[in-house]
């Protein structure tokens, strides 16, 4: 019958659906990998250029997680991943998305959210990360530390351009110290080096600053 077959076609669909919602899984943190990215952010620009909503868009890094695989080992840095992971997502709203962009780096998707939250809502991702501590066998406790590099979708510019951004704001985090969130703005026309320190994985947290940082000034500090 018509029902039956209505019926049969739904339950392909939704088969179909979850097939490629397991296939675009990161297979270690069980977060969005970087298959549907692009195709989300497009929507969400789609919805900025019609004035819905504003949505913001962070790039997030481990700090200094090869000196974790290094000192500890691969298998607790996966696990180190792992955590921090199950940490965003836990912390996050059910319309919110992160994707694994690459090794230790991530892309959080925060619809629906202006720069000023979403700025404070990373800080207090990091804040919150910072404070947990990691207990693994034969090692000591320790904890590690995040940097966030903010902006939201400009629906004037490609979606690959607002991504750039954050990237940048990202890398100036990094260069100012780790362990920050630093808003993109149009003084950042490039990667800052980054300085070279000891880990950040240490013995209880660290506060986040938060700063947008004039590009020259970066320059003057770290070349």
């Amino acid at each position: 019958t018509t029902a039956v077959k209505e019926m049969r076609r739904g339950l392909l669909t939704t088969k179909h659906e979850l097939q490629r919602s397991i296939l675009n899984l990161d297979p270690l943190t069980e977060t969005a990998n970087r298959a549907d990215m692009l195709t989300k952010l497009r929507e969400e620009q789609a919805l900025a250029k019609r004035k819905a909503h504003s949505t913001c868009i962070a790039m997030v890094d481990l700090d200094n997680f090869k000196s974790i695989n290094d000192k500890y080992g691969h298998t607790v840095g996966d696990q180190v991943l792992v955590r921090f992971a199950h940490h965003m997502r836990s912390r996050m709203r059910s319309h919110d998305t992160i994707f694994r962009y690459g090794g230790e780096e991530f892309l959080i998707c925060t619809p629906n959210t202006e720069l000023e939250a979403g700025q404070a809502k990373m800080e207090l991702l990091g804040k919150e990360l910072a404070e947990i501590v990691i207990h693994r066998e034969g090692h000591p406790p320790f904890t590690t530390t995040a940097s966030f590099g903010v902006t939201v979708i400009d629906p004037d510019v490609s979606v690959q351009l607002s991504i750039e951004r954050a990237d940048k704001a990202l890398y100036a985090a990094k260069a100012a110290g780790r362990n920050r969130t630093v808003i993109w703005s149009p003084s950042l026309t490039k990667r800052p080096a980054i300085a070279l320190t000891k880990s950040s994985a240490s013995i209880g947290g660290a506060s986040i600053e938060t700063s947008i940082i004039n590009f020259s000034k970066s320059c003057a500090l770290h070349a």
